[in-house]
């Protein structure tokens, strides 16, 4: 006997049906969603509609968002364009200072950082395949805070934030293997800063950036040699500053007049982004950079009528760059928009992170 249409997900159809018309909705809609029925919200919070999102290739990138605020909470949001408001995401368990943030797919990984002034080598994983459900990972081999972290070719490296004469400076995890484990790596002496300010992928190699210099790591040479090892190269290293992107095989950053550059690693060189420096405000405040599905993510905190505001607003614009060969960089605005975040001002961004979910 079939079901009363008036149980079904949509009525007159099967709940097949309706199962595959439900997953093909962007998610950035699915809290509209919830509102619909019982059934639909408990439909939205199964790891089968992720699952049928993964095999019709309608998951998303999307960009979340950690605040600190000055009470040390540590939220996490999640911006979705065409909103003028976030949507939450479960604040991690064991807030931590100074963590290093990695993802990926749906996975979200924070390493290490401060508990209680004391630095940590624990490992919470945030599972955004079910709206989100917190849990923690294999415990890195030593204590980091304000690491390097980056995700490469199926392993997870944690690079620095601890003692130079730690054995495990650097480690890495296959964090979907059975019995996942940390594994040191052998690094030489001369590279080992302890603090680390940003990190990336580029070119096949893990960059992380230091106050004095930046350091290399080609996973492709032997495990077991320090050869792996190198400096990045000195224009790289003068001109980072700030969070840095790569989208597209180029590693953008901005200089400290505002603008902002893409470096090529082919060339060895710098070029500015044209195009945007009349639209956008100099980001001499500090600005977060994304790369979201091909397109370069800058995020900025509001600074207009400070004197009585009590939220944190920001802008977010994405930014399509064209690279013209010998003509250089140009951007184009796709988008610029004001968030505000549901949180006290003052607060300041954390980790900027896209997750595919």
């Amino acid at each position: 006997m079939e079901d009363p249409p008036t149980s079904r997900l949509i009525p007159d159809l099967p709940d097949e049906i309706s199962v595959q018309i439900i997953a093909r909705v962007p998610r950035s809609h699915h809290l509209s969603l919830f509102h619909v029925s019982r059934s639909w919200r408990s439909l939205l919070l199964t790891r089968l509609l992720f699952t049928l999102r993964s095999s019709l290739h309608c998951t998303e990138p999307t960009l979340c968002l950690n605040i600190r605020t000055q009470t040390n909470q540590s939220p996490w949001l999640v911006l979705n364009q065409g909103r003028c408001h976030t949507c939450s995401l479960p604040s991690s368990p064991l807030p931590a200072v100074g963590s290093a943030c990695v993802t990926a797919g749906p996975f979200i990984f924070v390493l290490g950082g401060s508990l209680s002034g004391v630095p940590s080598n624990v490992v919470q994983i945030l599972d955004l395949r079910v709206g989100g459900q917190w849990f923690l990972g294999p415990r890195m081999s030593t204590a980091r805070e304000f690491s390097a972290a980056s995700f490469l070719n199926g392993r997870m490296y944690a690079i620095g934030g601890c003692l130079p004469s730690s054995e495990a400076w650097a480690e890495s995890l296959d964090p979907f293997d059975r019995n996942p484990q940390w594994v040191p790596i052998d690094s030489p002496v001369h590279v080992r800063n302890k603090w680390m300010h940003g990190c990336v992928v580029l070119s096949g190699q893990v960059l992380a950036m230091a106050d004095r210099g930046g350091v290399a790591y080609n996973p492709g040479q032997s495990t077991g040699s320090c050869s792996a090892w190198g400096p990045v190269p000195k224009r790289l290293d003068l001109g980072w500053k700030g969070r840095a992107a790569v989208v597209n095989g180029i590693l953008y950053s901005y200089d400290y007049m505002g603008k902002i550059k893409g470096y090529d690693a082919g060339i060895d060189k710098w070029r500015t982004v044209s195009g945007v420096d009349k639209n956008l405000p100099k980001f001499l405040c500090g600005a977060t950079l994304a790369n979201l599905h091909g397109v370069l993510c800058v995020i900025w905190e509001q600074r207009r009528n400070e004197r009585n505001r009590k939220e944190m607003v920001v802008d977010w614009a994405g930014i399509k760059v064209t690279d013209l060969g010998n003509e250089g960089l140009h951007g184009s605005i796709l988008w610029w928009e004001t968030v505000a975040l549901g949180v006290p001002y003052g607060s300041a961004i954390a980790h900027c992170v896209v997750a595919e979910f």
